[in-house]
């Protein structure tokens, strides 16, 4: 302002505040009795001392005195400009303030104008003041509105959660602005890194950062205010003396506010895969199911960690309930659904607090088949129970090959021959009991029982376990695997004497146990006689007629053609004698016969 400002009287309600005198003019601040601050606008008009008086007061986009009205990027720049240095109280500051004013509103006083160089060079200030000047300028502009807050919430350790939120205050160009003063309020299940609800920061060339910690699971929300951001318009005083200079005051002021909804904790989906502890166990055995937990990565704002309570920082947790179905007859394929009508031998329940290998209870396994474990998790188990909510369901699939587990059926064979005792020549069959096979598959896929015949034996047959290492194979007959009775084919004829048995054995199959029955049981052995020769018939002894007793009628003659019989000379010396021979030939006669009678009936 002109020399005549520099010497305005102390008792004038404006008076100097901050800034510098040069060789003619003061360059700087007045403020007024009420401690009201403001700058010069027309370089070419006098000082405040001959306004008189000021009016109220106006405020909007500002005139130059030349009737020229500031661009909206001229009156935002300007209205920044005493927003945020105006207020100064430093000597150096306030008089860069000023220049940079009258360079802004007075015609002819541009950066680089003739009347502003030659100014400067007169006044002989500071250079760091001139440079102050231009520096503010510059950034006026750079930073003028209209203005925008923006906040980014983040991830702040990659694992799906939010924990922080970048915070910038945009110019009109969107790039951040400086110099403004930012305030920030969280709230919800949220507070700032330093455990407060509350933040504040002057806006910076880069956002800013702030730490977000949840103190629980639900909901919050971040809003951040900018109190004072300098509008497109400026306040200032009219003088009622049209001579002397307007005062520009302050900017017009509006306020920015901004804010972003923290949505409660996305669900995470727990993942479990499971694995039967064995592929194969006996009836009556014990099975239980290994399970290694982890979390799925099911969508792109889910959590890849599992949850903490934010309080206490302790893992939830939540109830794996396995199911172990069975027995089956087939194998099962993997399908989503439990089939209706499956069996099932009982529900055990595991409780896990994070990723790991858990061992469920165990459960006892009876009868032959299959058997497969399922799992599910119900959110309504998690623990603390207000988490719920944040826990996605998971249940798996029926059928998966590791989680099944086969008792394998055990055949049951009861075999007989149909003789036990019979003679060189002859041949038996065997009546084979089968029970124990499942009912579910065909004989074709079953195989067939052996039956194999050990002969033949001279020793005397003891049942044990297994066929002696050189025991002869007499022969093979094979039946089909299926449950019930059947009769086998045909063992022999037998071509040697001796003792036989008969060893049965089923090569199993995939869900059916090896069987082979004892050596030597008394139902499956046959002992082999010779044939028995047929016995002669005795010949009948020749007899001889007896001599004619003394006055016995003699009887005809021999005829020429039968032979005549020679009595022994001992047989004529008594009558006694020969007929004690007589009755011996009789005698002898009927004992031939007794003999040939018994050895038909022995042959019979």
């Amino acid at each position: 302002m002109t020399g005549s400002a520099a010497h305005a009287t102390s008792g004038h309600e404006w008076s100097k505040a901050a800034g510098l005198s040069g060789t003619d003019d003061f360059v700087g601040q007045y403020r007024n009795s009420d401690g009201q601050t403001a700058y010069c606008t027309d370089f070419d008009k006098l000082a405040p001392l001959y306004a008189e008086d000021y009016d109220g007061g106006h405020s909007g986009p500002f005139v130059r005195s030349d009737g020229q009205a500031l661009s909206t990027q001229e009156n935002a720049a300007l209205s920044y400009l005493l927003n945020r240095w105006g207020a100064t109280s430093n000597n150096e500051d306030a008089a860069a303030v000023q220049l940079s004013v009258w360079a802004m509103t007075s015609p002819g006083m541009a950066w680089g104008s003739p009347k502003m160089k030659k100014f400067l060079a007169h006044e002989d200030l500071p250079d760091r003041v001139v440079h102050r000047a231009k520096s503010m300028t510059r950034t006026a502009h750079d930073n003028a509105g209209p203005y925008s807050v923006r906040i980014i919430l983040g991830d702040a350790s990659g694992s799906g959660l939010i924990g922080k939120a970048a915070v910038a205050v945009l110019g009109a160009g969107g790039s951040p602005v400086e110099g403004l003063k930012v305030k920030a309020k969280v709230d919800g299940g949220f507070t700032f890194g330093n455990g407060k609800s509350t933040t504040s920061w002057t806006s910076g060339a880069r956002q800013q950062m702030l730490q977000l910690e949840r103190t629980a699971l639900g909901s919050g929300g971040v809003r951040i205010t900018v109190p004072e951001t300098p509008d497109g318009g400026v306040h200032w005083l009219e003088p009622a003396h049209g001579d002397a200079q307007r005062l520009l005051t302050a900017s017009v002021l509006q306020p920015r506010k901004a804010a972003s909804e923290l949505s409660a904790l996305p669900a995470f989906q727990p993942k479990v895969t499971t694995k039967t502890s064995a592929a194969k166990v006996e009836p009556g055995g014990q099975l239980h199911d290994i399970l290694k937990v982890s979390v799925a990565e099911s969508g792109q704002n889910s959590p890849t960690r599992w949850l903490h309570q934010p309080t206490t920082g302790d893992p939830l947790s939540m109830e794996v309930t396995s199911t172990l179905w069975g027995p089956l007859d087939q194998k099962p394929g993997l399908r989503n659904a439990i089939p209706d009508k499956t069996p099932k031998v009982g529900t055990v329940v595991t409780r896990v607090d994070g990723p790991g290998t858990y061992k469920t209870p165990s459960l006892t396994v009876a009868g032959p088949g299959y058997y497969v474990w399922t799992g599910t998790i119900d959110p309504a188990s998690t623990r603390p129970q207000q988490a719920a909510r944040f826990v996605e369901p998971w249940q798996s699939k029926f059928g998966i090959a590791d989680e099944t587990t086969l008792v394998p059926w055990k055949l049951k064979v009861r075999t007989e021959l149909s003789q036990h005792e019979v003679v060189v020549g002859d041949s038996v069959t065997d009546l084979v009991t089968v029970s124990g096979l499942p009912e579910t598959a065909s004989s074709q896929d079953r195989g067939r029982i052996r039956l194999t015949m050990y002969g033949p034996l001279e020793q005397k047959l003891d049942e044990r376990l297994d066929a002696p290492e050189k025991a002869p194979v007499f022969a093979e007959v094979r039946v089909p695997a299926n449950n019930g009775q059947q009769r086998s084919g045909t063992f022999g004829p037998f071509t040697e004497s001796g003792c036989y048995t008969v060893v049965a054995s089923y090569a199993g199959d995939e869900r059916t146990l090896p069987y082979t029955s004892a050596y030597g049981i008394p139902d499956e052995t046959v002992c082999v006689s010779p044939k028995p020769q047929p016995e002669n018939e005795p010949e009948p002894p020749e007899h001889t007629q007896p001599a004619a007793a003394a006055g016995t009628p003699k009887g005809p003659e021999p005829s020429a053609q039968e032979p005549t019989i020679s009595r022994p000379q001992q047989l004529a010396e008594t009558g006694a004698s020969l007929n004690l021979m007589a009755a011996g030939g009789i005698m002898a006669t009927g004992l031939g016969l007794s003999c040939g009678i018994l050895s038909w009936r022995r042959r019979t």
